[in-house]
């Protein structure tokens, strides 16, 4: 790494670690009222695992939103100190081209790009639907207490699962399980109820004593029909094919969905008949979902620029450019978004669209330094 390289990152590393705790404390002293509120009740289950699930689960939520404006902050600021103390006449003067002066910022963007993907795919889906738990109930549930009262519908009415409690950490094991098998007229023909239900190579099983319960096609309890047991020690449940994931997605927030687990969800509800709009607005969430990112990419490579305008014409001037055009960016966003949802344009052109406009619009500025 060279003595540049690493003086430019330094430079910029400093004020966006700087920008980026204000950005999140400011977040969580926002979101953090009722926390401080709960803490003087004595009702509340609030420890310091609790108050460290709420916070971290909160900053999982808002983080894809803080880092752009983080890049976009510290950006700016570490091109106008470049122009103020002329550091960037003197690079560019000694032959230093301007992909070698922005090469550590943008690669940091990359860098920060990728953990907000990570974020949104592995951390985001559990902690911040543990905090809004928390939230919810007033900051009387710990957030990781095991779902009671659940269920899983199977999308084509074959069969439901009822479930006492399980845990979506571990869903491979359920608790006080009946499983009801439906014909194709929409009765019941037989239910399994169990103490236990546990996922074993890649199969249902029934466990800790199983009882059966046969029904008619008038849905009144009949007689199990000959040669057939009404319990069982343990049960295998062969036409249950689902995974332990699906019924965790059918239970979750889709709003804090993972993409994989988006994908589980859309196949899933296209069984029950989707309308239209809700097919583009499922589309459009997933495309999405991996588009978010490069924003931080993004919105560093068009404060590059405006970064060095302000720092050799006017400071004021070089911070509106950057904010008009980060405001921009997300307002056609939405509009993009609503131009799908709404079928005139297709979800993916309309999750690509601001990346276009705005990536253009930051090649003319590079283009434009001297």
């Amino acid at each position: 790494m060279s003595i540049l390289f690493r003086y430019i990152l330094c430079s910029f590393a400093i004020p966006a670690t700087m920008c980026f705790l204000g950005l999140c404390s400011l977040t969580l002293l926002f979101m953090s009222f009722d926390l401080i509120g709960a803490c003087f009740d004595p009702k509340s289950a609030v420890t310091f695992t609790v108050a460290m699930d709420f916070i971290g689960g909160t900053l999982s939520m808002y983080l894809e939103w803080l880092l752009p404006a983080v890049f976009l902050l510290s950006t700016l600021y570490t091109m106008w100190q470049f122009c103020r103390h002329s550091e960037l006449i003197a690079m560019r003067a000694g032959g230093i081209g301007m992909m070698t002066i922005t090469a550590p910022i943008v690669l940091t963007a990359i860098l920060a790009a990728a953990f907000s993907f990570f974020n949104t795919e592995y951390i985001k889906p559990e902690a911040a639907a543990r905090a809004m738990i928390i939230k919810n109930s007033d900051f009387r549930a710990t957030g990781r207490d095991p779902l009671k009262g659940r269920a899983y519908f199977e999308p084509m009415g074959r069969f439901r699962i009822v479930i006492g409690e399980f845990d979506p950490s571990a869903p491979e094991t359920l608790h006080d399980v009946r499983v009801t098998f439906f014909r194709e007229d929409g009765s019941q023909s037989v239910s399994y109820s169990a103490p236990e239900a546990r996922w074993l190579d890649q199969e249902w099983w029934l466990q800790g004593g199983v009882k059966a319960t046969y029904y008619n096609e008038l849905d009144e309890i009949i007689e199990p029909p000959e040669g057939v047991a009404s319990h069982f020690t343990v049960k295998q449940l062969y036409n249950v094919n689902i995974s332990p994931r699906q019924i965790v997605v059918q239970n979750s927030d889709a709003e804090f969905a993972s993409a994989a687990d988006r994908r589980i969800n859309r196949k899933e509800r296209n069984y029950t008949g989707l309308t239209r709009r809700q097919k583009h607005e499922d589309s459009y969430a997933t495309y999405n979902h991996y588009a978010a990112p490069f924003s931080i990419i993004l919105v560093t490579l068009f404060a590059i620029p405006a970064g060095i305008a302000s720092g050799r014409q006017s400071v004021f001037k070089g911070i509106l450019l950057a904010l008009g055009m980060f405001l921009m960016y997300y307002a056609i966003t939405a509009l993009a978004m609503m131009l799908s949802n709404n079928g005139w344009i297709k979800p993916a052109l309309a999750v690509m669209l601001p990346s276009i406009i705005f990536g253009a619009s930051a090649f003319i500025l590079f283009k434009k330094l001297r």
